[in-house]
């Protein structure tokens, strides 16, 4: 006789739930997952001593019908699936049809539904994979379903779960996730008796992240929304005040399933790249929306991995997501930006009132309901001036006039109408306003950007001050200049435009063999960079020439920093070395601390930061200034 018999149902429904069912947070994720595809709009999680004596979720779904309640605590017994072709497009969460029938096998269910369309629901009790009992109940539409004594008939199971509050935590992480990814479902967590989490369902993710996280989080986070052929990117991203040094704040959803993948955490980073710290990592909510079609999900127990058709989709669509949020806010809250559309606001507005009292413009006539009565009357509200609305509307406005103004005459000239012709020509001629320049040029006005700070001075030959409005700004040269020079030498490096400085006397360094192995791997972006290089023995280089950054720098040292730098980076793509490579580069050669720079040097080199997209963060993510506003300086001195 063989030694290879089939197993009994008890023990395979024991080994199936194994599977499913690790601790009480997978109870809780299965049954709340299988509330969202009964499509609630209210979920209630309850649980003491850590989910292991008592689990009660309840929802507001559609409910089990009658008929199914016995068969929905079979194995493989589903409602969201009919075929294998059905796989390839699953939009709900659950699809196996094992969370009901693996809970029962490890512990006692009461499960309470009434279905939407069904008079009166049904009362079950199961234990052990067992049916107790079965009978109609008076209830609510929606499920209520309690679990207790969970893995009492799997000891070996049980002795290794946490302590009570540890499982609490697993099953708290369970609600986060399932909430950020469902702002539109309203979710309660209570732990022995005590509100933890309760979100308000509005449907607004910055809502839910405030209900879970609270204010601090909720007043740093931007919206990141993106979309590219078949695929979206909805979420949000925190700026660099609220980045961890771990990825616990790092939720990444597709199609709202939760789920822990490698490219997406690479794009993630990939993107976050100079705008955040090393080794820090920001807060993420990125929700990845695409066909079904694409992607497995049925490759993981827990189905917290699925497999994608084409990874590099996946990572192009979340780099360019995430990378466009954080430029576009660099651009709409930088100081610089925000006073210089202000500026030009102002600018244009002048022109504007200075056309109109010239006669080049007509004066807009206002008209009033001299009917109404006081009450009736409301005050104009002021609106939000928006710069590139106001030019449109100023351009559209001179490109009418011009057309009336030149329009040729098609009647006999008369002395009246010459007379009036001349001084129409006498005031578009005026050095002031010229019609034809105006609309060559868009009208928009060049903001001098003396006028964008006010500079104050500088503190321990280090840190710049300046004033914006009632802002002060404390920068730091090194970085600042450090985020400069990275521009200005990538520029460079990519427009093949090698700026070289020829040295008088080369200069020779001794290298180890394995750094003589990646300056001659490397040599092409040696060169690139501006370098001149020449092999002067088996472990010796000749440095002829050295990028011309215009700052006495000691290149010997530098050199030898740039190598070790690539010695780190020896098996990473060649994106990334040319970063690391340009990045050490300009950090060299930056100005340093305790570095006394006068006046004019320090205005310059405001003057070209200000200029930049990103100013705010050096090559490797640290801040170049630092933000205080006039409100915490009088609060300091107890003003406030």
């Amino acid at each position: 006789m063989g030694d290879i018999v089939l197993l009994d149902e008890q023990t395979i429904n024991k080994i199936a739930a194994g599977e499913v069912v690790d601790r009480p947070a997978s109870i809780v994720k299965e049954l709340v997952e299988n509330s969202i595809d009964a499509k609630a709009t209210s979920i209630t999680v309850e649980i003491r001593k850590g989910g292991i004596s008592s689990i009660k979720i309840i929802d507001n779904g559609t409910g089990f019908k009658a008929d199914d309640v016995e068969m929905a605590f079979e194995r493989h017994a589903t409602s969201k699936i009919r075929k294998e072709e059905d796989l390839a497009r699953i939009t709900s969460m659950g699809f196996r049809g094992e969370a009901l029938a693996s809970v029962a096998a490890i512990s006692k269910v009461l499960l309470i539904s009434k279905n939407v369309n069904e008079p009166i629901g049904t009362k079950t009790r199961v234990e052990g994979g067992n049916i107790i009992s079965k009978e109609e109940y008076a209830t609510v539409t929606g499920t209520r379903i309690e679990i207790s004594d969970v893995f009492y008939n799997v000891p070996a199971r049980y002795k290794f779960l946490k302590k009570d509050y540890t499982e609490a935590g697993y099953i708290e992480d369970v609600i986060t996730r399932i909430a950020l990814s469902n702002p539109q479902i309203s979710f309660r967590y209570i732990n022995n008796g005590k509100t933890i989490i309760q979100t308000s369902g509005t449907g607004n993710l910055r809502d839910t992240i405030y209900d879970i996280f609270g204010k601090e989080i909720y007043d740093a986070v931007i919206p990141i929304d993106y979309e590219i052929n078949d695929m979206k990117v909805i979420g949000m991203i925190g700026m660099p005040s609220i980045s961890r040094s771990t990825r616990m704040h790092q939720f990444t959803f597709i199609n709202n399933r939760y789920i822990k993948d490698k490219t997406i955490s690479t794009a993630i980073d990939k993107a976050c790249e100079q705008k955040f710290a090393i080794n820090k990592h920001p807060f993420v909510v990125c929700n990845i929306f695409m066909n079904p079609a694409t992607i497995d999900v049925n490759v993981h127990p827990a189905k917290l991995e699925v497999k994608f058709a084409d990874e590099s989709k996946v990572f192009d669509v979340v780099y360019h997501a995430i990378r466009s949020a954080l430029e576009k806010n660099n651009r709409e809250t930088s100081p610089f930006t925000i006073v210089r559309e202000e500026k030009q606001i102002e600018q244009i507005e002048q022109i504007s009132k200075d056309l109109i009292n010239n006669g080049v413009i007509p004066k807009e006539e206002k008209h009033f309901d001299f009917n109404a009565t006081p009450k009736t009357i409301k005050p104009i509200e002021p609106k939000a001036v928006n710069s590139n609305d106001l030019i449109a509307s100023l351009n559209e406005k001179i490109g009418s006039i011009k057309e009336e103004v030149f329009e040729e005459p098609v009647i006999e000239e008369k002395i009246e109408d010459i007379e009036e012709e001349k001084q129409v020509e006498e005031i578009i001629e005026t050095p002031k306003f010229e019609v034809e320049s105006y609309e060559e040029t868009n009208i928009i006005p060049e903001v001098k950007e003396e006028l964008l700070y006010k500079f104050i001075g500088n503190v321990f030959d280090t840190y710049i001050i300046i004033q914006i409005k009632e802002k002060m700004y404390i920068i730091d040269q090194h970085a600042a200049h450090e985020r400069l020079l990275y521009e200005q030498i990538k520029e460079a490096y990519y427009s093949k435009d090698r700026q070289t400085q020829l040295l008088l006397i080369p200069v020779l360094v001794d290298l180890s063999t394995k750094e003589m192995d990646i300056v001659r791997n490397n040599m092409e972006m040696f060169e690139k960079s501006g370098f001149m290089l020449e092999e002067f023995g088996d472990t010796t280089i000749k440095i002829s020439g050295v990028p011309n950054i215009g700052y006495d720098i000691e290149y010997k040292s530098m050199f030898k920093d740039i190598i070790e730098e690539l010695l780190g980076a020896n098996k990473t793509e060649k994106s990334e070395k040319e970063f690391r490579f340009l990045a050490t580069l300009a950090c060299k050669a930056a100005v340093k601390g305790r570095m006394k720079l006068d006046r004019q040097e320090q205005i310059n080199l405001i003057d070209e930061m200000v200029k930049l997209d990103n100013p705010f963060t050096c090559p490797h993510g640290r801040p170049t200034a630092y933000e205080i506003s006039k409100y915490d300086i009088e609060r300091r001195f107890l003003r406030k």
